[in-house]
């Protein structure tokens, strides 16, 4: 049977009965599963950006269990809801680790990635933390965890997804900026990064707004997005997520007259915003770190597969939770065992698979996913098309 550290002691039962010792070992020992959890949103305003990502780290899965599964035995997913509460990801982070999975991928917000990362270093988890946009699921880790979205912040790099979005602002010639999001950890680091280089690279005339809040969780941002563009912005930021949060505030704003360009917080503008808002989502823009190019071997293969398992084209996040799983899969391999303590070592090494984005998967030292750009998408003709790729370092 597959054992976990915490089980290593291990008593055997002799049973003698009239000189016939009879030992019993278990034919079906080879079919138990590796366990392996997921903690994303799996409920909620944003359940169908955890839906995506489920579908990436389902279908390596699928792939691995079809080349023979992990270390000689089927894979099991086991999938947890993340919340919108740290309380929430911290009561599925203690029940995966009940569970025994032998590693977890799962944060998608800020607001709780870090606190179910605390709790899976207290056992030295093996996890892979995916879109969660903060830096101390890095600048606090530990051994095993490692974060393979984009940089978020200064302290990881000058040159980071929310900074690069304030550059190209600048360079695209606004001249008023205003933010409407919800009161999460990740929309406060995003007006932090944007005051800081408004702050130091705007020209004289630009004027950013800041933010304004609205409640973290819920469906309803209109009143916060009619205030906004009573400041008369020529770009509005949305910093929320959700398809009904994403379609209620786009409509909010155009219903209030507001004409001046949108933006939509990363990652989070996907084609299913796109076909709920028809001809309103024409001009948006939004940011990603990988959009499907199908000149990439890699990429072309992955779209193929996903699209024959669930119908539609992948984006980031099914990118993310593919990822995520085959770096779970290829340090516990590379170790030979689920023991916490062997394979979390290997946690950050490249193992030297491809993923769709063409490239190994590397991290720096710190455990930080290593990228070269962040792309500027924009909705054209009801289809999200790249319009700007910006450098950025891990």
């Amino acid at each position: 049977m597959i054992r976990k550290s915490s089980t290593r002691i291990r008593v055997f039962v002799v049973l003698a009965v009239l000189g016939l010792v009879t030992a019993s070992c278990g034919d079906d020992a080879a079919d138990e599963p590796v366990k392996l959890g997921t903690i994303w949103f799996n409920s909620g305003i944003a359940v169908g950006l955890g839906d995506i990502m489920r579908n990436g780290f389902e279908l390596a899965v699928m792939q691995k269990n079809a080349d023979g599964g992990l270390l000689g035995h089927p894979i099991e997913v086991i999938h947890y809801d993340e919340g919108y509460s740290a309380d929430e990801s911290v009561a599925s982070a203690r029940k995966a680790i009940a569970d025994g999975v032998a590693g977890i991928a799962g944060g998608n917000d800020a607001t709780t990635c870090v606190a179910m990362k605390d709790v899976a270093a207290e056992v030295s988890m093996p996890l892979v933390v995916t879109a969660c946009g903060s830096e101390l699921i890095t600048e606090e880790g530990y051994e095993g965890a490692v974060h393979i979205r984009a940089p978020v912040k200064q302290s990881q790099s000058d040159s980071n997804a929310l900074s690069v979005l304030a550059r190209w602002m600048i360079q695209q010639g606004y001249q008023r900026v205003q933010g409407v999001g919800a009161d999460s950890d990740w929309v406060r680091l995003t007006d932090e990064e944007f005051s800081r280089i408004f702050a130091a690279e705007a020209p004289a005339g630009f004027e950013y707004t800041g933010m304004i809040y609205f409640p973290y969780g819920t469906a309803e941002a209109r009143v916060e997005v009619t205030k906004g563009v009573g400041s008369d912005p020529d770009l509005l930021y949305l910093g929320l997520w959700g398809k009904d949060v994403v379609v209620n505030a786009v409509q909010a704003a155009r219903e209030s007259g507001y004409e001046g360009d949108i933006m939509v917080n990363e990652v989070v503008y996907t084609p299913p915003e796109v076909e709920a808002l028809g001809d309103l989502s024409e001009g948006i823009y939004s940011s990603t770190g990988w959009i499907l190019d199908e000149s990439i071997a890699e990429a072309a293969a992955f779209s193929s597969a996903y699209e024959a398992e669930f119908g539609h084209a992948p984006d980031w996040w099914s990118e993310l939770g593919y990822t995520a799983a085959q770096q779970l899969i290829a340090a516990i391999e590379a170790a030979g065992t689920i023991e916490y303590e062997e394979v979390a070592p290997l946690m950050n090494d490249e193992h030297g698979f491809i993923t769709p984005r063409g490239k190994p998967l590397r991290f720096n030292d710190k455990g930080l996913r290593l990228v070269d750009d962040w792309i500027i998408i924009q909705s054209q003709g009801g289809v999200l098309l790249p319009v700007d790729a910006v450098p950025i370092a891990g």
